[in-house]
């Protein structure tokens, strides 16, 4: 008997077979890649969603009142210059004095300014969302959303603080709610 070699067609049929098998072996590679990488970028985002909003609602949380003794700033108020992407919060150094750290989003930068000092981006990639409220009667479980104005600043009690990231493509979000404690 003599022993038959493969054919020129049984060798084409078996690559072009094994390629279809390669290549749908590859795409599930990057597909596991692709999903990996999407975890690994939604987590990095969200994280840096909520550290944004945990920033600004400690911010909001222990921000003090402009007394008549103190210049540049809204008495009475806790904050100023308040939009829907930006606002200054006023705080105190540890000799007393008033500061004011502005927080906002400027060309999707999240940054922090004290006093006229230089903007400091914290986070690229973000945008933020401040919803502003106030109450008829203290204590209240009836909030109003509003706009404050100077002469509305100091009636201020409430906000809320939407945040997302975006890190190529991915984008996380993180939503809050404070009061403020001097309020």
């Amino acid at each position: 008997m003599r022993k038959r070699g493969w054919a020129l067609i049984e060798v084409l049929v078996g690559v072009i077979v094994l390629g279809i098998v390669m290549a749908a072996l590859f795409q599930i590679y990057l597909n596991i890649w692709d999903s990996n990488n999407y975890s690994t970028g939604l987590s990095e985002t969200q994280n840096d969603a909520q550290q944004i909003a945990t920033t600004l609602a400690n911010a909001f949380r222990s921000a003090v009142q402009c007394t008549s003794t103190d210049s540049g700033c809204t008495v009475g108020a806790n904050t100023q210059s308040e939009t829907s992407s930006s606002c200054t919060i006023y705080s105190r150094n540890s000799s007393g004095t008033l500061v004011q750290t502005n927080y906002a989003v400027n060309s999707g930068n999240f940054q922090t300014t004290i006093g006229s000092g230089t903007p400091t981006t914290v986070y690229p990639g973000a945008t933020l969302t401040l919803t502003y409220y106030t109450s008829s009667t203290y204590n209240t479980n009836t909030l109003t959303s509003f706009m404050p104005t100077t002469s509305t600043a100091s009636t201020l009690c409430a906000v809320g603080i939407l945040t997302s990231v975006t890190i190529n493509g991915v984008t996380g979000t993180y939503t809050t709610f404070v009061g403020l404690r001097n309020r």
